[in-house]
């Protein structure tokens, strides 16, 4: 049997406490910079990096460089579902416009460090799953004809449209279909903080939270989806990620307050 420590949870993560050492930053595109656990990826384009002094709890704002997809990508230690579930990745921020903007947060087995690539894009009701490996998380997208945050889940650049799903909104027992589960009672608002949390088990269930101003409150965020086990491969070595990017060409300021997790440590070989 294995030594085992006290040390049987592995949180981590980063609450951007600290004020950057310049009034900005910049990362060029392609490269990155490390803040406590997290890699932080300038995405299509040179990434402006600052300190927001004039909100508490430690905030830091990501402006990308005016093209559609340009922005900030998060990524966080990797980890094994059947090794170290339950996973859980969790987000808090905002943005300066919700008619400009991409966003995922979830997991990705596949996260670039060069070019990080967003699993998930909307256009209209056209979705397109790109090729982050196994992903599942909440994604939105301002070009959609419906702007909602979503839930999804895709293997290779193929979204899982038929993955059994429980829907806790409706209580239904259904399947995520071709655009995913919407948190039907939120909608992004610029300047307005929003939090969102995916939980994936060592079985591969995985459980998508979310919350706003409006919503859930002192309460926390609220379960909206279920993804049954079978369809995430339980083997697969994911990276939590969040990708905060633009939509179009407006350039929408990102701030973020934290991009944080935990799981059980290993203790195998």
């Amino acid at each position: 049997m294995a030594i085992q420590g006290e040390e049987g949870k592995v949180v981590w993560g980063t609450d951007f406490l600290g004020p950057t050492e310049d009034t900005d930053i910049t990362v060029a595109d392609a490269d990155s910079l490390v803040r406590d656990d997290v890699l932080v990826v300038a995405v299509s384009g040179d990434l402006a990096v600052n300190s927001l002094i004039t909100e508490p709890n430690g905030v830091w704002t990501f402006s990308g460089a005016g093209a559609a997809a340009d922005g900030v990508g998060l990524i966080g230690p990797v980890a094994r579902p059947d090794r170290n579930g339950t996973m859980e990745v969790w987000f808090r921020g905002k943005v300066s416009t919700a008619a400009d903007a991409r966003f995922f947060l979830g997991f990705a087995s596949t996260a670039d460090r060069d070019e990080t690539v967003n699993p998930f894009t909307l256009s209209g009701t056209t979705l397109t799953a790109n090729n982050a490996g196994e992903a599942v998380g909440w994604y939105f997208d301002s070009s959609a004809t419906t702007d909602l945050m979503r839930f999804m889940s895709s293997t290779a650049g193929t979204a899982d449209t038929t993955a059994s799903v429980f829907n806790h909104q409706t209580g239904v027992q259904t399947t995520l279909g071709s655009l995913g589960i919407g948190a039907t009672s939120m909608t992004l608002t610029a300047d307005k903080y929003f939090m969102c949390k995916i939980e994936m088990d060592n079985d591969g269930t995985v459980r998508g939270y979310i919350g706003d101003e409006t919503m859930a409150g002192a309460k926390g965020m609220k379960l909206i989806a279920t993804l049954r086990a079978g369809t995430m491969g339980i083997t697969s070595l994911y990276n939590p990620l969040c990708m905060a990017v633009a939509g179009s060409t407006g350039d929408p300021l990102w701030s973020i307050d934290f991009f944080k997790g935990r799981y059980n440590r290993y203790w195998g070989a």
